[in-house]
């Protein structure tokens, strides 16, 4: 049972159905990040979904897309409105920005 609808921020220059976490995708966009790359970082928040997309458009290219997703595995919070899954699939767009957000 969900208790809230959870998002994932990033760009539309990936083509994909689910979020995988960095060891298998590839993609990792905080270059300085040593740990949780067998993670999946979802929030609760569209405002925290809508930041780490414009992040990832800025790295990557493409626009900045909001997807809401359902999380899999063990769902941990680990800040305010962070939270960690093994993989998470994507069950919508929730907000889709075209160019860059301001």
């Amino acid at each position: 049972m969900e208790l809230f609808r959870m998002y994932h921020g990033t760009t539309d220059v990936f083509v994909m159905e689910r979020i995988l976490p960095p060891l298998e995708s590839g993609n990792l966009r905080e270059e300085w990040r040593k740990k949780i790359r067998d993670k999946v970082f979802v929030t609760p928040s569209l405002l925290s979904a809508e930041k780490f997309a414009r992040k990832a458009a800025e790295k990557y290219g493409g626009s900045a897309i909001i997807y809401e997703v359902r999380p899999h595995g063990q769902v941990d919070n680990i800040n305010t409105n962070e939270y960690i899954c093994d993989y998470a699939d994507i069950v919508g767009v929730a907000e889709r920005y075209v160019g860059k957000l301001v």
